[in-house]
């Protein structure tokens, strides 16, 4: 059975809108965009359009692949503005760019997306991935999602910057036991087959398809990547979605699922800042 992101974020969506309105103080989020990928448009497209529901003002600072010294100068400036209490930075940017150089000019208390080590927070990816997995729990009738996720073989594969890294760190930091898969990992097919939960955050297309699961597994898929398809860009997920849903008790496919979630949970660190919860 598909598990839909969308609405589980928009139930967070829902409580996050009223916590906003008992606010002196309306959050805003500065989205700092310095790329040409297709995908980042999207994202921030509709980052923006969930902040204006939950009642964030997002403002975005758009920047030609010329203007590096440009957006450095901004980053600088919106860590001082005190009305501006969250910063991200739309990954990927500019090939040839240094993201690490930009990052680590942002005020680690206003990195609501959890990039940088001295953060206040945890990638919102990786929330996005453990509300995904709490859905879950909750579908199958466990109390917690740790209940649900002990004794269970877990796979996670990927360890990017955005999703699979952070992912990783915040099962460490619960004391979850996984597998993780990269591209130096022996025999993956038979951990991701013996796997209970399988966590797809590669950005390769149908990495996971029905023949590769165990039957009655729960299945996320995370990681995007774009082809072109008769002269036009599109996207693409982890998941074979078609094949999986036949072998999987619950899965959350690429498109639609954790993009949502993750949106929820970079705005909801927003408005922790401003109700002083961090």
């Amino acid at each position: 059975m598909k598990i839909s992101g969308k609405e589980v974020a928009d139930a967070i969506a829902k409580k996050l809108q009223e916590e906003v309105k008992s606010l002196k103080v309306k959050p805003v989020l500065a989205i700092v965009l310095a790329g040409d990928n297709p995908a980042s448009r999207i994202y921030v497209r509709n980052k923006i359009k969930r902040a204006e529901e939950i009642g964030v003002t997002a403002e975005l600072f758009e920047f030609s692949k010329d203007q590096f010294d440009e957006c450095l100068e901004k980053i600088q400036e919106l860590n001082q503005d005190p009305k501006t209490h969250g910063i991200i930075i739309q990954f990927p940017i500019f090939e040839g760019w240094n993201f690490e150089e930009l990052i680590t000019k942002v005020d680690p208390q206003k990195d609501v997306d959890g990039f940088l080590p001295n953060s206040s927070f945890r990638g919102a990816t990786a929330l996005g991935v453990w509300e995904m997995l709490t859905a879950f729990a909750l579908e199958e009738g466990f109390l917690t999602t740790e209940e649900f996720l002990k004794d269970k073989n877990i796979a996670l594969l990927g360890k990017g910057k955005t999703a699979g890294g952070p992912t990783r760190d915040l099962l460490k930091e619960k004391n979850i036991q996984f597998s993780l898969i990269d591209s130096k990992t022996i025999n993956p097919d038979e951990i991701i087959k013996n796997a209970d939960v399988i966590i797809s955050a590669t950005g390769k297309k149908n990495i996971i398809a029905g023949e590769k699961i165990k039957e009655g597994s729960f299945v996320i898929g995370v990681g995007v990547g774009k082809e072109k398809v008769n002269d036009e860009e599109k996207i693409f997920g982890d998941i074979e979605e078609q094949s999986v849903s036949q072998k999987a008790k619950l899965y959350c496919p690429t498109i639609g699922g954790i993009g949502p979630l993750t949106i929820v949970c970079l705005l909801r660190n927003v408005v922790k800042l401003v109700e002083g919860k961090i």
